[in-house]
């Protein structure tokens, strides 16, 4: 990377305290779908332990309850691996160069939605605004957006957390590129 180059890092008290709530969030998943998994194996259960005290549980009342059964072991299953994850925050948000735009990778507290892939764009035709909090989003967040023919790709950064001013950014990838 030369002097023109533009690094926005997160700045590390915050990115430990995003870390921190993140992991709290991925634990209380964890032991809510724990617990989900337990509650649901002994509904599942009961039935089937009901019918074999009355001597009714035939072969075909076992098997459909034993099917019944994988559901919350497989929740079960998430729940221990949600409790075994530890998202982390990059210390890189985003990196402008004169020819491309890069983007880090980012994890997400929830182990149904996929890793948010590290990206490259080229800089020209790539845009930046800064999008103030609202209600929905608690702090303000760099938008930047890039079309690709009929694609419009976007990605968002908090605007809040970072290491030089938003302003840059967008002043930067508002002008013309220098080689």
């Amino acid at each position: 990377m030369t002097s023109r180059d533009i690094v926005a890092r997160y700045d590390a008290v915050t990115r430990a305290a995003v870390e921190s709530a993140l992991r709290k969030a991925v634990r209380g998943q964890g032991i809510a779908a724990i617990a989900l998994a337990a509650v649901w194996g002994l509904v599942t259960l009961l039935p089937l332990v009901a019918a074999a005290v009355a001597g009714q549980a035939s072969a075909t009342l076992v098997l459909v309850f034993g099917a019944l059964l994988l559901v919350p072991l497989a929740i079960g299953v998430f729940g221990v691996r949600q409790l075994r994850r530890r998202p982390r925050i990059p210390e890189m948000a985003v990196a402008i160069t004169p020819t491309s735009v890069h983007f880090s990778a980012l994890e997400r507290s929830s182990g149904v939605a996929g890793r948010v892939p590290a990206e490259e764009w080229a800089r020209e035709g790539t845009t930046a605004e800064i999008r103030p909090a609202s209600g929905l989003l608690p702090t303000a967040a760099i938008v930047f957006t890039r079309h690709d023919g009929r694609t419009r790709r976007r990605r968002t950064v908090s605007a809040e957390h970072l290491d030089i001013d938003p302003r840059t950014i967008v002043d930067v990838l508002g002008g013309p590129p220098s080689a």
